[in-house]
């Protein structure tokens, strides 16, 4: 995903989320739009294009973004992937 889209998401996620930082909602979106590439790729439909990819990293936002902390209390991966600094390890 370009960085001007993962900028644009990230400020949407903080819209919906003000207890992250700039860095840390770009990380997360960094996160979610992993998720979905290998997932639809493991599935066997090989590559999504950047706006599908967008589109439902944004309705993650807009279903979850105000609630991701409690995610990361239930998700050892995801809290072991956030460092304390929020950046992918």
């Amino acid at each position: 995903m370009s960085p001007d889209l993962t900028e644009q998401l990230a400020i949407r996620l903080m819209e919906g989320n003000d207890q992250l930082s700039a860095n840390r909602a770009k990380t997360w979106v960094e996160l979610m739009a992993s998720d979905i590439e290998s997932s639809y790729a493991k599935a066997g439909y090989g590559m999504m294009d950047e706006e599908q990819v967008s589109q439902l990293v944004l309705r993650w936002i807009d279903a979850y973004g105000n609630r991701l902390d409690e995610f990361v209390a239930s998700n050892p991966r995801i809290r072991e992937l956030l460092g304390e600094d929020g950046t992918l390890h």
